[in-house]
């Protein structure tokens, strides 16, 4: 078992450490990644005579993933810490603890699945979890177990697609090559403008490479610092971080990005102590205006990102005479290095957008970052977030009006204690909007986030869904414009304006954005979904089953596949897929139902599942107002109380 991994490679899929004394434990877990498919190396495989030392190392070597099972005796373990380490060094470390315990300083920034409930059944989602990491890195091409778990185990939930941009290449890697790949095919940039400005991923120098967290998060910082500087347009980091992976020169770089000036840096990390080093160029000729060195304590990092942002903002002022009314300060920000470093390894926890358990994860660094500093506004606005996320997407041991309300507090903390932060305003926004469903309330919170952040991509891109949802198209597709200038190969992006183009009766726009977003990412979900839509709206609904079928969304997928075999007099097609949604969504796919209903014709059938969906707080409701599947009961009485009740106008 300890050969022919997958793809004809050499070596185990799986390597298993663990302490002796918790073999039962990692036994249960060796059993099921073996009846998963993959070929996994332990040390009972060890034959009488074998040189152990030797043959571990080989195995752990060859193999594409390194399960470590810590716990509070195997983080004692040097011999575990050293297979971790390896595990580490080569990118393909899977912790998980079976007891709850953390993992010993070094190998925190990896969140465990915590496994310390699991009795050794394959439907637990902590086990599910372990398998579906393990699959992604022993075939990155096909990220699939090679054999399926029990068969009682319910289908794995279905990613939510969420607007976030992620720091880890390995996570990210297939959009940005395909940002890179299709590069030529994007539209020529904007004309220059004089006050633009792109800042670069900033490098890690650090010899441990644990610490990009710390240099990508810094990075970011600086975007935000200079972003809330008046007279600045500071590209949004997916488009830079694409054009920093292209390669070239700055001169190169500034072009396709289409803006004057770059800011690039470096970070090197030792313990307490930072070194940053800064270069601000002209992109029309590749020269540095400015540079500087800062070797300071980790403390004192606060003082070099607002020394950093006032000369750069100084550099250009003498070029663009901005007015200066911008602070060097970050709106929403912390000088606790404790909270700070919790704060940028939830963003990178959270931008990964894998899994609940990193969500999880996400949401505790956050959750440490205001113990920390409870004046943070950021980490604050950052945890309603992805509060908001952890309730509409996971199942809770909680109910989940008490987490929306957890969300709706953290973003009133944030606005508390940041007024003038954007991201507080559109937090509240959100979880008014998707959590209480009350469209109404919703509005003011992200009119403000709009009015303070209008120089923010993602302040945009959010501020144009809820015009989108309210029926105000010219107002979302304007703020999704000024979005596309400052994130160009942002394909989210481009995936909005297509649902917004969609629900305004516009087909023929809503194909050409959805068609961009493709080029950016051509493995994005929904978007098979969107064009499928199109089609069927415009009656080639053999078009539209194809499209329904190539999506992968299995809530989409399985609603599209009723619409188009119903049309298309597959009737018994039809009643399948409508099972299939109602056994794999239940209650959550209400409002999908109610879709299927409206087109099936069956209108008091339809109306009632949108009352359902209602006293569910089915989130599929924010799409009511100008949803076309839904034109056949849109002159119900009923359908317009639900509106009503909603706070639509």
């Amino acid at each position: 078992m300890t050969g022919g991994g997958s793809n004809g490679r050499t070596g185990p899929d799986v390597f298993v450490s663990y302490s002796r004394n918790d073999r039962d434990a990692a036994r249960r877990l060796i059993d099921f990644l073996e009846q998963s498919g993959f070929s996994v190396w332990w040390d009972g495989m060890l034959e009488a005579g074998t040189v152990y030392t030797r043959t571990t190392e080989d195995a752990l070597e060859h193999a594409r993933a390194v399960v470590v099972v810590w716990s509070a005796r195997s983080v004692e373990s040097h011999w575990v810490r050293d297979e971790a380490q390896s595990g580490r060094d080569r990118g393909n470390l899977i912790p998980v603890s079976i007891d709850g315990s953390l993992p010993p300083l070094g190998f925190r920034q990896f969140q465990s699945v915590d496994l310390s409930d699991w009795d050794g059944h394959g439907e637990a989602s902590s086990a599910r979890n372990v398998r579906d990491a393990v699959a992604r890195l022993v075939d990155p091409d096909n990220p699939v177990a090679p054999a399926p778990p029990a068969p009682n185990a319910p289908p794995a939930p279905a990613p939510t697609a969420r607007s976030r941009t992620v720091w880890i290449a390995a996570a990210f890697g297939a959009l940005l090559i395909a940002a890179i790949a299709v590069w030529q095919l994007q539209d020529a940039p904007a004309p220059t403008e004089a006050n633009s400005l792109a800042i670069l991923p900033f490098d890690n120098l650090s010899d441990d490479r644990e610490q990009s967290y710390f240099s990508t998060g810094l990075a970011e910082e600086m975007r935000q610092f200079l972003t809330q500087q008046s007279n600045l347009q500071v590209v949004a980091q997916a488009s830079t971080r694409a054009a920093a992976e292209k390669g070239g020169e700055a001169q190169a770089i500034a072009t396709d990005l289409g803006v004057r000036y770059l800011l690039d840096g470096s970070v090197r990390r030792s313990q307490d102590k930072v070194r940053v080093s800064v270069h601000l160029i002209d992109g029309t000729n590749g020269f540095d205006i400015w540079s500087q060195a800062y070797d300071r304590s980790l403390d004192d990092i606060f003082a070099v990102q607002s020394d950093i942002a006032r000369k750069v903002a100084s550099a250009l002022k003498a070029r663009i005479q901005a007015s200066g009314r911008g602070s060097a300060a970050r709106v929403g920000g912390t000088e606790n290095a404790a909270a700070y470093d919790a704060y940028l390894r939830g963003i990178t926890l959270y931008d990964l957008a894998l899994d609940e358990s990193s969500d999880r994860a996400a949401q505790a660094q956050f959750e440490a970052a205001v113990r920390a500093d409870p004046s943070y506004g950021a980490a604050w606005a950052a945890l309603s977030r992805v509060q908001t996320t952890i309730a509409n997407s996971y199942s809770n041991d909680r109910p989940t009006s008490e987490i929306y309300d957890a969300a709706i507090a953290s973003a009133r903390k944030a606005i508390a204690v940041a007024p003038d932060l954007p991201a507080g305003h559109a937090a509240l926004g959100y979880v008014l909007l998707n959590g209480r469903l009350d469209v109404a309330a919703a509005r003011q919170p992200y009119q403000t986030a709009y009015k303070r952040g209008a120089r923010d991509a993602d302040i945009l891109q959010a501020y144009a869904t809820y015009m989108g949802r309210v029926g105000e198209f010219d107002a979302s597709l304007a703020a999704n414009d000024r979005a596309v200038a400052l994130d160009p190969l942002n394909a989210v992006i481009q995936r909005q304006r297509a649902q917004v183009l969609y629900a305004a009766g516009d087909l023929a726009g809503a194909r050409t954005a959805i068609n961009k977003a493709l080029k950016l990412n051509p493995e994005m979900s929904v978007a098979s979904r969107i064009l499928a839509d199109i089609s069927y709206l415009e009656g080639d609904y053999r078009t539209a089953l194809r499209l329904y079928e190539d999506e992968g969304s299995d809530l989409s997928r399985f609603t599209g596949l009723a619409l188009a075999r119903f049309k298309l007099g597959d009737t018994a097609g039809a009643d399948a897929a409508m099972a299939q949604l109602r056994a794999r969504f239940g209650d959550n796919g209400l409002y999908q139902q109610a879709q299927i209903l409206a087109q099936w014709g069956r209108k008091a059938d339809a109306l009632k599942a949108l009352e359902q969906a209602f006293a569910a707080g089915d989130s599929g409701l924010v799409l009511l107002r100008n949803d076309p599947l839904l034109k056949p009961v849109r002159s119900d009485p009923r359908f317009k109380r639900i509106l009503s009740r909603l706070g639509f106008n």
